[in-house]
This record gives C-alpha cells, structure tokens and sequence, in this order.
C-alpha cells in the first residue's frame, strides 16, 4: 500500500470517532479542509497527479484544467475518506441515502450463471471501497483483493471497517499462495474485486494508455484465463450531488488461443481501453498520485 500523509492510525482514529459523533455536512466540510491542507504541503502528489493528468488529458501540466482538477481530486479524497469510516457505522436505511442507481447488474448476473466466479476489475478511480455496500444490498457477498496498509495497526482498522461491509479481504503479496486464493474463490463461483491499473511488483507488461506505454499488472488477466471467471469492468463513481453510483460494464472478451505472452499483452490492452474511457470522463476522480510516466519504457 503507498503510504500517505494520513496513512496512520491517529489519523484514521480522529476521522472514525469524528464521523461518529459530528454531523455529517460538518464532517464532509472538515475533510475538505484537511485535503486543501494536505494538498498545500504535498508539492510531490500534485506534480504526480498533474503529470498523469497532462497525459490522459493532453494538456500541458501548467494548464489551468490541470491545476484544478489536481486541487478537486484532493477534495474528492477528502469526501472518500470521510464516506469510508462512515459507511460501517450508519444502518443501512441511512446508508443507501449515499447511493444512486447501479447500472449492469444483469451483467454480474450472467457472469455468475456460467458457474466459474467473477473478477469485477476496477482502478483508482472514483470510491472503489464501496463496491461492496452496493452488492450487499442486492444480497451479493465479495472477496476483495487488497495490499497490506503501511502499519498493523492501520491495516487491522481498515480490514475491520471492509469486514463490517461483508467483505473478504484477500491480502495480496509476490507469493502464490494469495493467487491460490483467488482461484478457490472464483471456483466456488464467487465475485472477486481487483485493481487493474497498479503494477505494484514490477511483474507487469509495457501496455498503450494514453499513447504512451505503461507497465499494467497481469494478475487479473491471467486469473480470468485460467479459471475461466468473466472479467468485468465495475466503478463506483461520485455524483455531483455527492452521492454514488455503480456502474459495470460488458465483461472482457479475453483471447485464449496464440502464444500465451502476445494473448496476454493483447488481453491487458483491453482492460487500458476501459480504463482511459473512464478517466477521460471522470479525471477528477483518478487519484494516483504516483506519475505513470515512472512506469513507462
């Protein structure tokens, strides 16, 4: 997990506990206080951020679009933040006042009726941590694949927050033995959440996105072939009137025959053309502060 400056345990303590007992418009008001601050002082995360930015939007990183939009992804970070020690604590008639509409269901459904699980494949966009409020609701369970927060005692915080949320956290490192328990969950025909766009082991494949070649993970590519689980694009984006909505798309049709590195690299390119569709919509909601151009050939 990237570390950050509000990647600690007092920190995660003061917004639990102030999400608890604050209302809820002070609580939104005061995180985006402390991301304007943060934004101010973390000089390193907006140039990452603008220079990703320039890329997916064809500007230059001194544009005015660019600059403003880094600030408003703080923002939205603020309000992420906020939402997701909140979520665990409010009933559920509360709860779904935070969400719109879920688009696609009957794509999951299909998925799951071929009886080999399902990858939903999101990115570090929009609020992904809430895929799960959306699936319980429709009586879905969901195994979400995750890195290990800086600290223990982060980390514990944060997988006790998702567990309330009836989530399976399958903590992914450079062993087999996570990649094993994947593959068992999709073979009991289960749904399966990954991130896509982070190659965070430097095993991934140079791909296109955005006209430049960037390394992207193989995992949920390789994972779909070999279990024949579909592979499904999903979101969960914010609208502007703060509230959510989900929103899956068409599952990857991955190519199976050829050489295995050339169906892989082609397989991968599709999930980046998802991908650059909807950053290039939402790029207010791309937070990933760590420049892409540092992953490029």
């Amino acid at each position: 997990m990237r570390e950050h400056i509000l990647d600690n345990l007092i920190s995660y303590y003061a917004i639990f506990f102030s999400v608890r007992y604050l209302p809820i418009r002070l609580c939104h008001w005061l995180g985006e206080i402390v991301a304007l601050i943060v934004y101010a002082f973390s000089r390193k995360d907006r140039d990452g951020l603008a220079s990703n930015l320039s890329l997916a939007l064809r500007r230059p990183t001194a544009d005015p679009l660019i600059r403003n939009t880094v600030r408003q992804i703080f923002i939205n970070y603020g309000h992420y933040m906020v939402d997701f020690f909140l979520m665990p604590q409010l009933p559920s008639a509360k709860i779904k006042k935070f969400f719109a509409e879920f688009k696609g269901e009957e794509i999951l459904q299909k998925g799951l009726d071929n009886g080999k699980g399902v990858i939903l494949l999101t990115a570090h966009l929009g609020n992904w941590e809430f895929g799960s409020i959306f699936l319980r609701f429709r009586n879905y369970s969901l195994n979400v694949v995750a890195l290990a927060h800086s600290t223990y005692s982060t980390n514990a915080l944060v997988n006790r927050l998702r567990k309330n949320k009836a989530v399976n956290v399958i903590e992914v490192t450079r062993s087999s033995f996570s990649g094993i328990d994947i593959l068992r969950c999709l073979r009991n025909n289960e749904i399966v959440a990954m991130i896509g766009d982070r190659d965070f082991f430097g095993s991934g494949r140079l791909i296109d996105f955005f006209g430049k070649k960037v390394n992207f993970p193989i995992g949920p590519v390789v994972l779909a072939m070999k279990s024949g689980a579909a592979l499904i694009p999903a979101f969960i984006l914010r609208q502007s009137d703060g509230r959510y909505f989900g929103m899956l798309e068409e599952s990857i049709p991955l190519l199976m025959e050829g050489d295995r590195d050339d169906i892989i690299e082609e397989n991968v390119g599709k999930t980046a053309r998802v991908f650059e569709k909807y950053i290039s919509s939402y790029p207010d909601q791309w937070y990933c502060p760590d420049p892409i151009i540092g992953r490029m050939a």
